[in-house]
Parts: C-alpha cells; structure tokens; sequence
C-alpha cells in the first residue's frame, strides 16, 4: 500500500476512535449509571463535539475524492483531529473525577447546587436568548487555583504546548463556544463543604454571561450613579461583574454566603485596611474587600434579613477595624452602596420577562429556617430533614460557624456533620438528570451545526499564527 494510501486510513480511523469514545461517554451518563446526572452536559457537549469531527471527516473525504495530494494536508488534519481530543479531554478530565469514590459525594454535592443556582434563572422567561444560547448545567472540578472561578476568555489557562496546534488563549476562545459552563474550586476544599457555597457567585458569572445580562445590568447602574463623580462612577462599571457575582450569591444562599464571602477574603488586617478604591495603573477588578462586605450586607436587608447583615457587618468591623490613617478612604463608595444594591436588585430585567432581580433568584426566610434546623441537627449528630440542596450547602456553612469543632467532631459509631449533609444531599438528588426537559434549549442539529462551525474556527484562529514561509491550511469551507 502507497504511503499516502496508509495516512489516508490513519486519519478516518483516529476519527473514528474519537467518535467511539463519544458513545461510551453517552453510555455511562444513561440511567441508573455513574454520569446519569450529567446526561444532558455529556450529550450536548459531544453532540458539538461531532459536529467539529464531522467537518473533519468531510475535509479528508474531499482530499480523498479530489486527489489531492493527502501527504501535504495529513498533519494538518491529523491537528484538527487532535484538537477535537484537547476539547473533549477538558472536560473528560473533569468528568472522571466523578469515579473516584473519595470525591463523588463532595462533586455531587457542588454540582447539584451550581444547577440549582442556576436554574433559578432558567426558570423564567429568557426572552431575546435563543434556546441554543443556553447553556447546559455548569460541571464543578476541584483545580490548583486558590479561590473558586470560572473560565472567561481573560482567565489565566494552559494548554499543552504544541506547534501549530491552539495555543492557551485561542483554546479557550474555542472553549467558551462550548454548550457547558466549568466551575473551579480549590482541591483543599472537598474537606471543607461549607465554602461550596461560594459557587453561587461563579454562577451569577456564568447567568450574566449566558443569558446576556451586561447591558440590562449597565443601564441599572448608570441610573443610580449619574450623579456621582465621574472617577467613582467609573469605578463602580469596573466592578460591576463582580458586584453583581456577589448580589446573586447572596440572593442564591442567603446569610451563609455573606459568611462564605467573609471567610474567603479574610487576610492581613493590614493588607485589608490598605485596600484602595482608586484606579491605579493595574486597577482591582474587585471592590476593596470591606466594601464587598458593605454591599453583601445591603443584600441581605434588601431581603429581609436585617439582623443576619448586622451580624456579619459587626464580625467584619471586629476582625478587621484599623486605627491606621487612612490616605485612600473608602467612604465615599460605602455611601453609594445601599443605592447600587437597590439598583441592581430591583432593577427590571427584559430577559426574565421584566421581573426585578431578587424576584427571579431568592433565598426564602423559610428556606433560611430549613437550613437553620438542618444546621442543629446535624451539630446533634441527627440527619438534616431538609432535601433542598441549597438549604443543605448553606446549613453546611451555619453548622460550622456555631460550632466549628463540632462540624468535624468524629465519634465512634457517629458521622460528622458534613458527612450527614453529604449524605442527605445524595439521598435527594435521585437518577433523573439534571435538565428540565420542558425548557427550550438546542437540539441535536444545532448543536452538530455549532461544532461544525468551530472547524472554521479552528482554522482562522490558527492560520493567524502561520508564518510567512508556510502556507495556511484553508479547508473547502473557511469562511
């Protein structure tokens, strides 16, 4: 057989192992098996998946059926094939997490709440979104990273360094394209369930981005900032996606998050109380650490938990005050806090039908009640009667700030708090998958279509990297 004979057949047979894979995915995400709860993320994504390797396949069948010279264009392809594995191992590395049994609770757990969290926005309307703008339910994975995160273009990520190929920042253009939002959380967490509380912020991230909520957001400030500074307002639009990730932490966990979002930028008294407002030359995308805390509590009076933001407000003040004069106060900015709350808050969103914020995500006092007595009873040893996931993250959390020995007191025949939580939380889940069957998002042809645009992608992103001595691979498609 001719050299160029045997390449041909290497190319359709890589393809086609990817696409074998594919289906064991799908297999093990059928019901009663270990992935059934991400059938919906599994399918779209390899659904996309497809749809790119599809491309591929008709690109070597046209160098097939044209003559072409296949030597000249294998390594080529054979980079469009090993880019489908890169995108697929993403998640797939994250996936099998799932099997091993020391982090399938905690996952489970984490998972179910990010859905949750998110859900709550898909629950309304999502007018002006197209259904095949819609993301699937967001995949938690534990990274090195020191604090919770989602992937957004600007976010720090490597990718395997290889020549031609996509390099970090390209890879995760083509990355966002994909139908499922990630989520990362410290490794050290697993041992530590009340910060999965935290997800809810990174949730308010991926609802701002998947459901195209900037402008709506933009307008609700610019109206309770117009007659503020120029500087200070300037500063307030660089932190509105941070500020709104925060507000919907808060209307997604209630007080536990506030207390979440203490404990996470609790640090040096010094460091804290040397935090400026100002823009500098690197300018923080987030407010000072006290301010968030400000404005966290304004949330929680805007919902009705009065005495809970006093609470936090004065642990806050107790940990952190400083005598230390200040050359760059923060006053100003806390002045304006309670009007940017109310803004955002009660703010009409045209995306959710015109409902205020706070009326399409919320924490309920009775679900604060439930998480309450879920807290006590696991303190007593006892299973928390609750089996809403978002009463059993935040009774996590209240269970550890009352009694932080107690939360991981181990007793001989007894299991600890937060191992009664986990255990309740994967009593409630059931095996039905996580998608709500009777929300419009893309079908099967959408989603084949959108990964068959990412070869075009692919493609554009890295001939802008060839050099002048070599030529582009073009594609019969490329747009």
């Amino acid at each position: 057989m001719h050299i160029a004979e045997r390449k041909l057949l290497e190319l359709q047979e890589e393809l086609a192992g990817i696409k074998a894979e594919f289906e064991w995915w799908l297999a093990d995400a059928g019901e009663e098996r270990p992935l059934r709860k991400h059938q919906s993320q599994i399918t779209r994504l390899t659904d996309q998946l497809r749809g790119l390797a599809d491309r591929v396949e008709k690109e070597i069948g046209r160098v097939s059926q044209d003559g072409d010279d296949i030597l000249r264009v294998n390594r080529d392809l054979q980079l469009r094939i090993l880019e489908v594995h890169r995108l697929w191992d993403y998640f797939r590395s994250k996936l099998n997490l799932r099997y091993v049994a020391w982090f399938g609770p905690y996952l489970a757990a984490a998972d179910e709440f990010a859905w949750a969290c998110y859900k709550q926005a898909l629950d309304h309307d999502c007018r002006g979104v197209p259904a095949a703008d819609i993301k699937a339910a967001p995949l938690v994975f534990l990274s090195g990273e020191f604090s919770p995160f989602i992937h957004l273009r600007q976010s720090p990520f490597e990718v395997e360094d290889v020549e031609d190929a996509l390099d970090s920042v390209d890879f995760l253009q083509v990355l966002f394209a994909l139908p499922v939002p990630v989520i990362g959380l410290p490794w050290y967490q697993v041992a530590h369930l009340p910060d999965v509380v935290a997800i809810a912020h990174e949730v308010g991230h991926d609802v701002e981005r998947d459901l195209g909520l900037t402008t709506t957001m933009e307008g609700h400030l610019r109206a309770v900032t117009a007659t503020i500074p120029g500087p200070q307002r300037n500063r307030w639009f660089a932190w509105l996606p941070e500020v709104f990730a925060d507000l919907y932490g808060v209307l997604g966990a209630g007080p536990a998050f506030v207390s979440t979002l203490t404990d996470l930028l609790a640090t040096d008294p010094t460091q804290v109380a040397a935090e400026s407002a100002a823009a500098g030359p690197r300018p923080a995308k987030h407010p000072p650490a006290t301010l968030r805390i400000a404005l966290a509590a304004r949330a929680l009076e805007q919902m009705g938990f009065t005495q809970e933001a006093a609470d936090q407000r004065d642990a806050w003040a107790e940990a952190f005050r400083s005598n230390a004069e200040e050359t760059d106060p923060i006053e100003p900015f806390m002045d304006d806090a309670e009007a940017i709350v109310r803004g955002l808050l009660t703010g009409k969103y045209r995306q959710f039908g015109d409902l205020e914020l706070q009326d399409v995500v919320s924490f309920s006092m009775d679900q604060q009640t439930a998480a309450d007595t879920a807290a006590e009873a696991v303190l007593d040893g006892l299973e928390p009667p609750s089996d809403d996931i978002r009463c059993l993250v935040a009774a996590a959390r209240l269970a550890f700030d009352r009694n932080p020995a107690r939360y991981y007191l181990v007793e001989e025949g007894t299991k600890t708090s937060q191992e009664l939580i986990l255990d309740r939380a994967m009593e409630s889940m059931g095996d039905s998958p996580r998608a709500d069957e009777d929300k419009p998002v893309a079908t099967p042809a959408e989603d084949r279509a959108a990964g068959a645009a990412l070869f075009d992608l692919i493609t554009e992103l890295t001939n802008k990297r060839v050099t002048d001595t070599a030529e582009p691979y073009r594609g019969s498609e490329t747009r």
